[in-house]
């Protein structure tokens, strides 16, 4: 009888180290959203600050951001480039709504990031100024 149960648990701990050697892995949101903000995003407007006025984008000053897939974003003004750094994406507490949030910090991370990524769908980023009058930034995929 106790062989019986030591041969059933050795079975069953083998069985079960199987399974769990065949689900996926987790995927951070860090990872998801790097996928879908690669590419060029036209600002469309902004809302919040001191007056949380919601005011469109300037036409005359047409602003873009272009994410790569090598961490790179380039920011543009009427198509010319304005500047260009490197980004990251992490995990931070928002200031704002007091919940884990998506961060993007450009060029060399430093903890006094204060930009998250409110809402990212396939045409539409919101990048929020963490501050209790940050603003927000409304961009479409172009």
């Amino acid at each position: 009888m106790k062989r019986s149960f030591y041969f059933n648990s050795f079975f069953l701990l083998l069985a079960a180290g199987a399974f769990a050697g065949c689900t996926k892995g987790s995927v951070s949101p860090e990872a998801e959203k790097a996928d879908l903000l690669v590419g060029r995003w036209q600002l469309t407007q902004t809302d919040g600050g001191l007056t949380g006025q919601v005011s469109p984008a300037n036409p005359a000053q047409r602003q873009e951001i272009v994410f790569d897939n090598n961490q790179q974003a380039t920011f543009l003004v009427n198509g010319a480039v304005s500047h260009k750094a490197r980004y990251t994406l992490f995990q931070a507490n928002s200031y704002v709504n007091r919940r884990p949030q998506t961060f993007v910090a450009y060029g060399r991370r430093s903890g006094t990031e204060k930009a998250f990524i409110e809402r990212l769908s396939p045409n539409q980023l919101v990048i929020v100024e963490d501050y209790a009058d940050g603003r927000g930034y409304y961009y479409t995929r172009r």
